[in-house]
């Protein structure tokens, strides 16, 4: 059966509520596009487990890509969790910046992130890096 591509893509980004935009905390940040409801979840890519990569791997790699995964992606024990999809497409989900007050939470292991309160349209989504959990 062939998709209708364009339906299906302009579908997709009539659906799209969130962008990046320089951050007040930290770089980059993802932003609300519109106003989003306590209990959102529908924000970021569909998803897919992170690849866990040892720490002694990630040293073996060129300054340049190691910034890469030092500065997007999650350590913990010993283990970086990279995106399956590497860095030559990048989810927003990478661009969320840590706060003690966040307005997102992880779910389901981080299969989702989830609004914990309604966030306005212009506001800056944040999380809570010490409430993530891993793999």
């Amino acid at each position: 059966m062939m998709v209708n591509a364009p339906t299906d893509l302009l579908a997709d980004l009539a659906a799209t509520r969130v962008g990046l935009a320089p951050s007040p905390i930290h770089g980059i940040g993802v932003f609300a596009l519109a106003d989003l409801p306590a209990g959102t979840r529908d924000l970021f890519a569909p998803p897919r487990p992170w690849v866990p990569v040892p720490e002694a791997g990630v040293e073996q790699l060129p300054p340049h890509a190691r910034r890469l995964v030092e500065t997007y992606c999650l350590w913990d024990a010993g283990v970086y969790y990279l995106p399956p999809h590497g860095f030559r497409v990048v989810d927003v989900v990478t661009y969320l910046n840590h706060s003690d007050t966040p307005n997102l939470r992880q779910v389901d292991g981080g299969d989702w992130f989830e609004t914990v309160r309604d966030v306005t349209a212009g506001e800056e989504l944040t999380i809570d890096y010490g409430s993530l959990e891993t793999g």
